[in-house]
């Protein structure tokens, strides 16, 4: 059941960005013209057939033309739209990673007939890495940390149909995030080792510093969450227990810093394949752009969220003072916010 419909989500996003009508051919037939019309759910044969179908669109779209962020949309959709019916706050959160990480896999899928390599590939590998740890650890802190599990609860308020729209932009966004790693393995498909080799070194060395920066913050937030989720357990949430050392000697949130660091690696990566040369080239700037500062939003938000909640909980016990006041900066190293 699930994954029809999967399947019909990935089919309609797909349809729609492409302008193919492939998938509706189908349905415009009459059932004289088509007498197997009615055996397409009852025969596994031609359900497959019909998958096939859509995955070899998507494919399509996402190794050229104006689509791709579209397609790379319905990959996300049809990640976070079933999780989101589970749980509406797992659409920014567990469907937050596993839809970063089902993008990553389609564009590695998409160009493993020309392997990448170099920067495009560090950094389709960095998304898939970010993509999965993070899916996993919120998982795992949604099941087993009861404050999450009844947070989680909390906010299932809406009926779940009407969840979806709220799915289907958060999922345009994740895409958006995506973008620069889908034009990384663009410009790598089409382009032969000559040309690869005649490329301005400079660009090489830019989309390369990009996948090292990136592959750095992935590396950052993983280790502070899991200093923070070790430190947590069998926390009471009465008295202030840290993380107080190691990556959080840099700043109150690592965590935060380091997905910012990621995501603007991944900008950094691939902005050398976007172009300038055609009206078409706007479109990664654009997506690119409302991603990075997107993101910058939600983090620096999300800071001062929760400095004013941990001060509020916790201002006037010993190890937290200390803490604050001897790590003065929230979120960006150097930066002393109280």
């Amino acid at each position: 059941m699930r994954a029809s419909f999967l399947l019909l989500l990935i089919a309609q996003a797909s349809a729609f960005s492409t302008g193919t009508n492939k998938l509706t051919q189908h349905a415009s037939l009459s059932e004289k013209d088509s007498p197997h019309s009615h055996e397409m759910v009852a025969n596994p044969a031609l359900f497959i057939r019909g998958g096939g179908e859509v995955i070899s669109t998507l494919s399509s779209s996402l190794q050229s033309g104006p689509a791709g962020v579209l397609s790379l949309w319905a990959v996300a959709t049809a990640v976070v739209a079933p999780l989101t019916l589970y749980r509406q706050g797992w659409s920014f959160s567990v469907g937050y990673g596993f839809s970063v990480m089902a993008m990553g896999i389609a564009i590695l899928n998409t160009f493993q007939t020309a392997p990448l390599s170099g920067a495009p590939l560090y950094l389709v590998t960095a998304v898939i890495f970010y993509g999965a740890r993070l899916g996993l650890f919120l998982l795992l802190r949604n099941l087993t940390v009861k404050s999450k599990k009844e947070q989680m609860k909390k906010i299932d308020t809406t009926p779940r149909l009407q969840r979806l729209p709220m799915a289907a932009s958060v999922a345009l966004f994740y895409s958006f995030l995506t973008t620069p790693v889908l034009y990384a393995a663009r410009a790598a498909g089409r382009s032969t080792p000559t040309a690869l080799a005649q490329q301005q070194p400079y660009l090489q060395n830019i989309s390369m510093a990009g996948a090292t920066i990136a592959w750095f913050g992935a590396l950052l937030e993983a280790l502070a969450d899991g200093q923070k989720f070790i430190s947590k357990v069998g926390w009471d949430q009465k008295s202030f227990v840290g993380p107080t050392g190691g990556v959080f000697r840099i700043c109150r949130h690592p965590n935060y810093l380091g997905e910012l660091i990621f995501w603007f690696g991944v900008l950094v990566g691939g902005a050398p394949s976007f172009g300038v040369k055609s009206v078409a080239s706007i479109i990664p700037w654009v997506c690119s752009s409302f991603g990075l500062f997107g993101i910058y939003g939600i983090m620096t938000g999300a800071t001062k969220r929760l400095d004013a909640k941990q001060k509020e909980n916790y201002g006037g016990q010993g190890k937290y003072d200390t803490w604050r006041q001897s790590v003065t900066s929230a979120i960006f190293p150097f930066k002393a916010v109280a």
